[in-house]
């Protein structure tokens, strides 16, 4: 099979000649690993270890992010944010904004709010032609409904909007579904539509539980969620659904939804157990990632990461239904020995 194949058949629940595999880590992990196996580009990172997805990215073509004096940018959201360095690698901290502080409606609509003229998705069908040559599946990724308008209104906020303020709730959601559906519409008139997967991102669980109750999610999430996937599904895309923690409860909800792949099983969250995933889920829903980041990979010894691809393996992709990657991007924390073990395409052996 070609890479596209092999992953489309997984999505679809059938068995392919292998477990497709996707790479997708922290850029410093890119550096180090390009370093390590002694390669010149991500793109032949990515064949060394025989990843079968490669992604899209439009050209961002609007202002510049504003900067302030104490180091805090602002994206094309509104989104503040601090980079921050950590033992390992880094990360931005997001801080204090303007939409923090509305109390009404009236006060959201005063955002500004962006419009997808802020990229060029020309790009995007050069990239569809280079992937396409190398057999690759194609993923454009990026929406977030969720979670990112959580961060431009600080989660305590939308928490309790969608229990006090249910206007302003649906207000900012539905800000973040329009521009996103015109985000998707786009990508697929600049392509033609000759990519294979659409990727949401967004978190509806801690490491223990939901961060609502069911009913409230098919209140507030579901209909927007909705909405994004009829129009990925009628550009003739798989849509990939997101979110870490413990949201065994809303799988049902997703796979009503119409969500063809769930991402990132994380598998140390409680009730993310990948072979009682796969028994009660897997003939309805695919299933990406579950190789854990938070111990396995950047804790474990290459021995441990390679008995965890194989149990994955055998479990959630037992018949198909399976694309091996981390339960979240890889951090820089991960000794470069685990990753390559990980990538063992030797592993992936639908035989074991």
């Amino acid at each position: 099979m070609t890479s596209r194949e092999r992953v489309l058949t997984a999505i679809d629940r059938r068995l392919p000649d292998r477990t497709p595999a996707d790479y997708k880590a922290e850029p410093e992990v890119n550096q180090y690993m390009m370093k390590h196996l002694k390669v010149n580009s991500f793109e032949e990172l990515l064949k060394r270890l025989e990843s079968d997805m490669r992604r899209l990215e439009p050209r961002y073509i609007g202002p510049p992010f504003k900067t302030f004096a104490d180091g805090v940018f602002e994206d094309y959201w509104g989104i503040r944010s601090k980079h921050l360095k950590a033992s390992h690698g880094s990360y931005d901290m997001h801080v204090h904004t303007p939409v923090w502080d509305a109390e009404s409606v009236e006060d959201l609509k005063k955002h500004h709010w962006p419009s997808p003229d802020i990229f060029d998705y020309s790009v995007m069908r050069e990239q569809c032609a280079r992937a396409r040559v190398g057999g690759y599946a194609i993923m454009y990724e990026g929406a977030d409904l969720f979670t990112r308008p959580c961060i431009l209104r600080n989660m305590e906020n939308v928490l309790l909007d969608m229990v006090e303020r249910p206007e302003m709730a649906h207000f900012l959601f539905e800000q973040f579904t329009r521009f996103y559906c015109e985000d998707v519409t786009r990508s697929l008139e600049a392509t033609g539509g000759d990519y294979d997967i659409y990727g949401e991102w967004s978190d509806y669980g801690t490491q223990r539980a939901l961060l609502m109750s069911v009913p409230m999610f098919r209140e507030f999430i579901a209909p927007y969620l909705k909405r994004m996937i009829n129009v990925v599904h009628g550009g003739g895309l798989k849509f990939m659904g997101h979110s870490c923690g413990a949201i065994r409860p809303l799988i049902p909800d997703l796979i009503a939804l119409g969500v063809d792949l769930l991402d990132p099983v994380q598998v140390a969250a409680e009730g993310m157990e990948p072979a009682a995933l796969k028994r009660d889920f897997g003939d309805k829903i695919a299933f990406h990632g579950a190789i854990c980041t938070q111990h396995t990979l950047p804790f474990g010894t290459p021995q441990e990461v390679t008995e965890a691809v194989l149990h994955r393996v055998a479990t959630l992709g037992k018949g198909g239904g399976y694309i091996l990657a981390g339960s979240h991007d890889i951090s820089a924390d991960t000794p470069p020995e685990n990753i390559v073990a990980m990538f063992d395409p030797a592993l992936r052996s639908m035989k074991r």
